[in-house]
């Protein structure tokens, strides 16, 4: 209802106005849509267009990087399926010997090592790890470190597991 009353109110201010009168407000409510449209529907689209414009060569500048990274990955990846040692007690014994450090208790069984060490300090430790890491494969699977009174030290328990070639 109230629609009805407010298109009978328009129609009859309309009909009220003069021919020019009438024209001009026309002019302007078409003026004030195609305004609408453009900055709505036809701006938007056109300065999206030209920012993907300017992104195109960056984004294929990082297609190529990632391609070359790709590359290496793979590159990686063959090198890494080189065949590595079954580790063994003697191979963990000499490699923490060169440290400086004596295993409390030592065992190693197919590709699982297990270890306690009472008293190491902590970079050592770690330093070994990544040794062991980088030429064995080793992984450690779980780990149980207490700080000692010693500042630096800790008491360490150790299970690791030899990953094996995935190809």
């Amino acid at each position: 209802m109230k629609a009805l009353s407010l298109m009978d109110a328009i129609t009859s201010y309309l009909q009220q106005l003069e021919t020019r009168e009438r024209r001009m407000l026309l002019l302007g409510v078409a003026s004030i849509v195609a305004a609408l449209l453009y900055f709505v529907g036809i701006d938007p689209a056109w300065s999206g267009k030209k920012q993907l414009q300017k992104a195109i060569p960056q984004l294929k500048q990082q297609v190529a990087e990632m391609d070359v990274l790709s590359r290496q990955s793979a590159q990686l990846g063959a090198a890494m399926a080189e065949n590595v040692d079954a580790i063994s007690r003697e191979a963990v014994e000499l490699s923490l010997s060169r440290r400086g450090v004596k295993a409390q208790n030592l065992s190693v069984s197919d590709d699982m090592v297990r270890l306690q060490i009472s008293t190491v300090a902590y970079p050592t430790l770690m330093e070994w790890l990544l040794e062991m890491q980088k030429s064995s494969r080793l992984t450690v699977e779980e780990s149980k470190l207490t700080t000692l009174a010693e500042s630096g030290q800790v008491s360490a328990t150790l299970t690791m597991k030899q990953q094996k070639n995935t190809l």
